[in-house]
């Protein structure tokens, strides 16, 4: 993974990450085995991942924040900073098939336009996520999404990640809904440079409304003691129910070859905004989420078959589907 490359200035003919991809390339030819390199980039720009003969960097893929961001405003109802330009179900239905929400269109969190369309790319060009170590450490107290929306929209955001065009990424203990936070955490020698990164990280949250006192300290040993995964979790509720939810949908991704087939084009989306639902097709499958406070009802094919549902409410007969508030099924 390379960090931030949007803040890589490079005017020469050949770009740094293509010359890296290239070097890369011929690295994974002499060793015999696969490298890739992923990028992080908040440009939104295609040429990141488009092949060199395209006039791109030939990076393998890119972070998809904008999916992130779409999935957790949605989830949490999170609106804050730059969730500003998000929360609604069709910036979730845009990533799912089109790769990205930032297409050039208008920001109001950044007061201009904003990236453009990626073409021609697939759903591999992306890495697709509802947690990081930077969504979660850059918070004020590093809650996890476990901490920040309720089981059943938990299972929701689960599914949308596992069963996107894109290339799936848990973050660590995400797979079990850890409850440890993932703090920002330090271990500088320097007094100075770690007294310098305390007050800063306590004046960046002061302007949010944080009293500096509740921001943990990143110089402290237990605030990295407090970021340790708790393995003995596993075996209780909820988080044994979550990690057996996760397998599931993994093993349905490997068993289901529509699940990884990374064409846009074959990635159709249907939504609700007013009643809360949202319904995914992935060539033969098909995922129907309600988002909603109430049970909600669709129709479906006669021959539909139910492959996972995330509620023992969820049910299917004579060509329909009821799910639960909160819930999700996956259809075949």
């Amino acid at each position: 993974r390379i960090d931030a490359v949007h803040a890589i200035v490079d005017t020469s003919a050949v770009h740094f990450l293509e010359e890296m991809a290239l070097r890369v390339e011929d690295l994974s030819a002499g060793g015999g085995r696969a490298l890739v390199l992923i990028a992080e980039s908040d440009l939104n720009d295609p040429r990141v991942v488009r092949s060199r003969d395209l006039g791109g960097y030939g990076m393998d893929s890119v972070w998809n924040e904008d999916f992130h961001h779409s999935l957790h405003a949605v989830l949490t109802g999170e609106r804050q900073g730059y969730y500003r330009d998000f929360g609604s179900i069709a910036s979730i239905a845009q990533c799912l098939e089109r790769g990205v929400f930032y297409d050039g269109r208008y920001s109001r969190y950044r007061r201009r336009r904003h990236g453009r369309p990626h073409t021609p790319v697939t759903g591999r060009s992306f890495v697709g996520f509802l947690q990081n170590h930077d969504q979660v450490g850059n918070r004020a107290l590093g809650e996890r999404s476990a901490a920040l929306m309720p089981l059943g929209r938990l299972k929701i955001g689960a599914a949308l990640v596992l069963t996107a065009p894109f290339e799936p990424m848990l973050f660590q203990g995400e797979e079990w809904a850890a409850s440890t936070p993932f703090l920002y955490f330090t271990a500088h020698k320097d007094p100075a440079l770690g007294a310098a990164v305390r007050k800063g990280r306590r004046s960046e949250f002061a302007a949010f409304g944080w009293k500096p006192e509740k921001i943990p300290d990143p110089q402290d040993p237990a605030t990295f003691e407090r970021s340790k995964l708790q393995w003995s979790e596993i075996s209780r509720a909820p988080h044994g129910e979550i990690l057996a939810w996760h397998r599931d949908l993994l093993a349905l991704r490997r068993r289901l070859p529509d699940l990884t087939d990374a064409r846009f084009e074959r990635v159709h989306v249907s939504f609700s905004e007013e009643d809360q639902w949202l319904r995914v097709w992935r060539g033969g499958v098909e995922l129907v989420a309600n988002l909603a406070s109430q049970v909600a009802e669709f129709r479906v094919g006669q021959g539909a078959t139910l492959e996972l549902g995330s509620d023992p409410g969820v049910s299917l007969g004579g060509g329909s589907l009821k799910l639960p508030a909160e819930s999700v099924a996956i259809l075949t």
